[in-house]
């Protein structure tokens, strides 16, 4: 019996002493809390200022909605002591684009804040974050739409200061090492650091405070640009991908568009492919589709009445179209839905010639260049903000502006001048568009239709559709050379990687595919009758051309697009293996049919990863591989570890503040230990069940927080000092078998003598 446990007073001490002291471990993830009194008032909400941006993603169930739904948004956040509002972008599958964000003054301002973004004349979206790091910057959240029924969750980062340097967007979004990007934004004087992902790059010039020119550094990869300055630093809205290809020469999806389509272009990230239909007689129309599912059709048109669109491109920050119209002028149009909001007025009429790149914008999308397309014609360079033609090129008699191009820094201009009626006036001339002055001409084939340039700005590109020959200029070394191709080559369009060079042959039925270097056909890719545009997207995985033959865009590429949801309270981000996914900042890629993809979730502090739905299942593993088949939509759950704000905790009690730095202790232990693994978690949620009643007893009672205090004090110290905790405790058993041998010996020594 003399070895059994016999509880008396002094073990009943005991065991009330471990219980304080499990409640104590139970503090070890406690988020602190501080008191609820009734009739205080909230506190002030946490500090938001700044430019914020981010993802959205989500489902549009209403009738003939969109299904799944993702984009990217930008918010610039002004705030008082009770409120945070400033002006709001929202981009992707939306209406209307821009925005006033406002929160919601009842929000509590604790753990969950709510708010509005009121989008006129469309509904407004109620926000609600759950998962706010102010330190880190970092946040998740829901959103709903009340008229559509949709919802879905938003994730976002303070890319900017107010009053300090801000990155607008980079164009192009996406290039290999060598690359010319040009940043647009504001207060960009006294930088001392440029960088693309961590890699520095010298300034290559500063034009203004709104306008840098650099170029990709060898070694970066798939992640911000940043720019750092006296007056702060600042990072880019949206990564800059280095994750660029070619399309693979295969064909992949079509639809039929309209009757007539005659030019195309991507928008900025890849999302929306925009259709210029020319039809004759001119009632043509503009139309968009969505990249992740071309063969459904148009997902809206814009009639035009009274004109005939020949050419279109995008605005680098992803909110306007711009369609050189016959009969009108350009058209300037909202990018989600292609509504018309403006018009410049110019004569334009290309006579009933083929010109799908008849119409360019600068890399900082401030300047225009409309060719009139007309026989002793002219190119006009006009200023976007105020319509205003800055500068104008004219043609001589008998010869016609057609296909246009800036340079890759947008310090030149390009212009492919058709000497109609004759074959010996055909050249590419370049001119300063700041002036309009002539800077050189060089000959090239006859009926000169389209130009493109090289990423790196080395190399420009001819198509000569009435000889069926690329006209290759290299500028380093100053020589031109013809290579023969296809029949008919119309548009025209360089990769993103710098490989290739995709031109559309109008009387072959198929895209040609050139080597970047030397200008010789590889191959060919047959596509939809008559050919005549052709862009590609930013990443470079697929181009899309207009086929006017028979009512078409089709793809060349046969890539999958693969979309990226997350979901839950917490915050967290997914990347793929081959890259491409970035989320949250790139939610959705295209990859080559029947790849396999491999995803990884990542959760921020604060927060853990819970499983993966959708078509990658429902495992909760942090890796999943999808196969690219078809195109794929997948969901990562990350849940916020945090309590409610409501709660009061053991920890907060002890210690009589949520800041006391044992609370932060012991805070950051539950975040970087416990809820990264289920035993922690379940301990995590069996302490939240429990210990606010035990805090609200230890608050009221001096002695009691002087006790927890002291059980915590070994627990904070040996987080805080990991090692020598460890030490301790691998060394206490030596010590106590030393000291029990000690014993030992003492007692046998004892009976020895007896």
């Amino acid at each position: 019996m003399s070895t059994f446990f016999k509880p008396n007073r002094g073990s009943y001490r005991v065991v009330a002493m471990a219980a304080v002291v499990m409640f104590g471990l139970f503090s070890i993830v406690g988020t602190g809390g501080g008191d609820d009194d009734e009739g205080e008032p909230p506190p002030a909400i946490p500090d938001l200022s700044g430019i914020w941006a981010g993802t959205w993603q989500g489902s549009d169930p209403s009738v003939g909605g969109l299904g799944p739904v993702s984009g990217t948004w930008e918010a610039e956040i002004h705030q008082d002591p009770s409120s945070a509002y400033g002006p709001a972008m929202l981009l992707g599958d939306v209406d209307c684009m821009d925005g006033q964000m406002q929160t919601d003054p009842s929000s509590s301002g604790a753990n969950e804040l709510t708010g509005t973004v009121t989008r006129a004349p469309c509904a407004t979206v109620s926000w609600t974050l759950t998962a706010l790091n102010v330190p880190d910057g970092t946040a998740a959240g829901s959103w709903t739409n009340p008229l559509t029924t949709g919802g879905g969750t938003l994730s976002g980062t303070r890319i900017a200061q107010l009053g300090g340097p801000r990155i607008s967007f980079a164009s192009p979004p996406a290039g290999g090492p060598g690359t010319v990007v040009t940043l647009s934004g504001q207060l960009f004087s006294d930088l001392t650091s440029l960088r693309f992902n961590g890699i520095d790059q010298p300034l290559r010039q500063i034009e203004e405070v709104s306008r840098i020119v650099a170029r990709v550094p060898f070694g970066a990869g798939t992640g911000p640009v940043e720019v750092i300055a006296q007056a702060g630093t600042a990072r880019s809205p949206r990564y800059f991908s280095t994750n660029v290809t070619s399309p693979a020469p295969v064909p992949g999806a079509s639809a039929v568009v309209g009757t007539t389509p005659a030019a195309v272009t991507v928008s900025p990230d890849g999302r929306k492919v925009y259709v210029a239909d020319r039809n004759s007689p001119p009632i043509g129309r503009v139309s968009i589709l969505r990249a992740a599912n071309v063969s459904v059709g148009a997902l809206t048109f814009t009639a035009v009445t009274g004109g005939s669109p020949r050419s279109v491109v995008a605005s680098p920050d992803g909110r306007r179209i711009y369609v050189a119209t016959a009969g009108q002028g350009v058209l300037v149009m909202d990018a989600a839905l292609a509504q018309l909001l403006d018009t410049i007025v110019l004569p334009i009429d290309d006579q009933g010639r083929d010109n799908p790149n008849g119409l360019a914008i600068s890399p900082d999308g401030a300047r225009l260049l409309v060719s009139s397309g007309t026989v002793g014609g002219s190119v006009s360079v006009i200023r976007i903000q105020d319509k205003a033609t800055v500068a104008s090129l004219p043609m001589e008699s008998g010869v016609a502006p057609m296909g246009v191009a800036f340079s890759a820094d947008g310090e030149l201009a390009y212009v492919a001048a058709a000497d109609i009626g004759g074959s010996t006036g055909n050249s590419l001339i370049i001119f300063n568009p700041a002036t309009g002055g002539v800077l050189d001409s060089k000959a090239v084939g006859a009926l000169p239709t389209a130009v493109a340039v090289s990423p790196d700005g080395a190399r420009v590109f001819v198509s000569n559709q009435a000889d069926n020959s690329v006209t290759v200029y290299n500028i380093a070394a100053n020589t031109v050379s013809n290579q023969a191709v296809g029949a008919g080559p119309t548009g025209i369009v360089h990769t993103p990687d710098g490989t290739r060079v995709l031109v559309a042959y109008r009387d072959a039925l198929s895209v040609g595919v050139l080597d970047a270097s030397s200008g010789a056909q590889l191959t060919s890719v047959t596509v939809g009758a008559m050919p005549i545009g052709i862009a590609i997207n930013p990443q470079g995985t697929t181009a899309y051309v207009a086929n006017a033959g028979n009512q078409t865009v089709s793809e060349v590429g046969g890539t999958r697009t693969l979309t990226v949801t997350l979901t839950g309270t917490g915050i967290g981000s997914v990347r793929s293996s081959p890259s491409g996914i970035d989320c949250g900042t790139s939610c959705q890629a295209q990859f080559v049919a029947g790849q396999t993809v491999t995803l990884n979730a990542y959760s921020a502090s604060g927060s853990y990863f819970s499983s993966w739905s959708g078509d990658c299942g429902t495992s909760s593993a942090t890796t999943v591989q999808v196969t690219m088949n078809a195109s794929k939509n997948c969901s990562a759950r990350f849940t916020a570890s945090s309590p409610p704000s409501s709660g009061c905790f053991i920890a907060t009690a002890a210690y009589g503040s949520p800041l006391a730095p044992e609370v932060q202790t012991l805070r950051d232990f539950r975040d970087r230990r416990l809820v990264t693994n289920a035993p922690g978690r379940a301990f995590v949620r069996l302490y939240y069940r429990y210990s606010p009643s035990l805090a609200d007893i230890i608050r009221g009672h001096d002695s009691a927080r002087a006790l927890v205090r002291g059980l915590l004090w070994p627990i904070v110290w040996s987080i805080a000092h990991p090692i020598f905790a460890w030490t301790i405790f691998l060394l206490t058993p030596v010590l106590s078998v030393s000291v029990v041998v000690r014993r030992k010996r003492k007692a046998l020594s004892h009976v020895h003598n007896l």
